[in-house]
């Protein structure tokens, strides 16, 4: 990264408008464009990538190789146009490094410390208060068209991810393929939904030592074609997004961006950024992915661990859950789900929903209701979730779950289909190239629970009458033993995972 580039001013504050890199100031290009159009008679494929990654651990057990604000040590074997710089955040104070040699306590120091650390935290709630309903009813919408398909498979999903990917692609577009985008994340126009996305990007940055929360977008442009410099450029202030351009035919850029990818996430999509591949015909593709990383409040101590029966939808089968209790747990008996929560230490937490006996999980889904639970943040607010403090002994199951989406179909579903289609397409935004589009999309994700925490991963790649009634009583058991729904929610209470549970000892 070139000690030139801008940096963001403030850790949690507003983002520079200008990122680009030293390298493109120094380039010489084409009037208006980037490159010159090297391939002809072929049809042009855009690729949108986006990947998250979500680690929930108690203490320190598993660490990621993310450090700083983000990666830029990858081997880029392309000119870097634009690379990202990640704001400075204020560390959570460590209590240990507060007590004096004669045990005392430094409560001045401390202060000093804590108030920045605070202070971060009060600019990017702010942040996700700006985040409009529009983005819930596009995570409602989605979440029920990309896990709910009739086979009871297990399933997961990142909303906030394809938003960003969405977004991004939505600068990419004019014409009715930007509006179908645009309908479909509920936003108005393209400056609406630049502000919406940077909001979304401040009230989900944390890079403080406690929790680890980072979105990262970038472009890799083909250096046959020719682009709009004004959209690039765009790209990079408005979505803090790294531009590389190389040849994306060769090895060597593939090699690069699967680089890009497993360590955006943290490492933990290995597997699933080795599968990804930029074509010959590919002439851009448009990253995005997302990590988080926390700690449990509460941890689950092996030694209370057993065997029960889950009931899956094709037989029983038995598997080891994680037993624990809640002297305070809050209970919420939604019109067709029982609720629970687990926090993390420092903010954030996961949903477990689990659906009447008389109900599916389709069937929560479909109401979504269930993303009611998260309301901002005000939970003892939510509106016809009635809730109960009591004691709640949980039994939640490990698991360790993959699944892959097809997005296209589901796309087109939501009303998205010029993008994928080479005679309706339109990027003119980026590139006056006829016949571009989007080729494939596909989200493969991960998820696994245990006693240390949570650990999650997505990846997507496009080619261009009764409810759950209030226990009676003042404790209650509230056991995981049938196809249930989970949420993954940031501390800012925005849903980085929504997944489906139909068999536990499936991966």
């Amino acid at each position: 990264m070139s000690s030139k580039s801008e940096k963001i001013s403030d850790a949690i504050g507003e983002l520079d408008e200008t990122i680009i890199n030293e390298a493109d100031k120094k380039r010489t290009v084409p009037k208006g464009g980037i490159s010159k159009q090297k391939r002809s008679g072929v049809k042009m494929i855009v690729k949108i990538i986006s990947a998250a990654a979500c680690i929930a651990v108690i203490g320190g057990l598993i660490m990621s190789n993310i450090t700083g604000g983000g990666f830029t040590d990858i081997s880029v074997p392309a000119e870097a146009l634009a690379e990202a710089v990640y704001p400075e955040a204020a560390q959570y104070p460590d209590e240990q490094e507060f007590i004096k040699s004669n045990g005392e306590w430094d409560n001045k120091g401390y202060d000093m410390a804590y108030g920045p650390w605070r202070e971060q935290g009060k600019q990017r709630r702010v942040a996700g208060q700006k985040i409009g309903t529009e983005a819930y009813g596009f995570y409602k919408t989605s979440a029920e068209e990309f896990l709910s398909d009739g086979t009871q498979e297990n399933r997961a999903y990142s909303p906030v991810n394809v938003y960003m990917a969405l977004a991004m692609l939505a600068e990419t577009a004019g014409g009715n393929s930007r509006g179908q985008i645009l309908g479909l994340l509920g936003s108005d126009g393209i400056d609406g939904l630049r502000e919406q996305a940077k909001n979304m990007w401040l009230a989900n940055y944390r890079n403080d030592g406690a929790t680890t929360s980072i979105l990262a977008n970038s472009l890799w442009l083909d250096d046959g074609a020719e682009f709009k410099r004004d959209a690039v450029s765009a790209l990079a202030e408005n979505y803090l997004a790294s531009v590389y351009r190389g040849d994306t035919a060769s090895e060597e850029m593939t090699a690069a961006l699967r680089e890009w990818l497993d360590k955006q996430t943290g490492g933990l999509l290995g597997e699933a950024a080795e599968n990804t591949e930029l074509y010959p015909e590919t002439v851009m593709a448009l990253c995005s992915t997302v990590y988080f990383r926390a700690k449990w409040d509460l941890e689950f101590r092996a030694e209370k661990n057993d065997t029960k029966t889950f009931h899956a939808p094709d037989g029983d089968i038995q598997t080891e859950f994680m037993n624990a209790a809640n002297d305070y747990g809050e209970y919420f008996a939604g019109e067709d789900f029982g609720a629970m929560r687990l926090d993390f230490a420092d903010g954030g937490r996961m949903w477990f929903i689990l659906p009447d006996e008389d109900k599916t999980v389709d069937d929560v889904l479909a109401a979504g209701d269930y993303l009611d639970l998260m309301n901002f943040g005000l939970v003892s607010e939510i509106e016809n979730i009635p809730c109960k403090t009591l004691i709640i002994n949980y039994s939640v199951p490990k698991f360790d779950i993959s699944s892959e989406i097809g997005l296209a179909d589901g796309l087109k579903e939501l009303g998205v289909t010029d993008v994928f289609d080479s005679e309706k397409s339109d990027f003119s935004p980026i590139t006056d190239a006829g016949g571009l589009f989007v080729s494939e999309a596909k989200h493969a994700v991960r998820v696994q629970i245990d006693e240390e925490g949570c650990t999650a991963a997505a990846f997507t790649e496009m080619s261009f009458a009764g409810g759950a009634a209030l226990p009676p009583e003042e404790e209650m058991d509230f056991i995981l033993d049938r196809p249930f729904i989970f949420v993954i929610e940031s501390d800012t209470n925005q849903p980085l995972f929504i997944g489906t549970v139909y068999n536990p000892g499936n991966d």
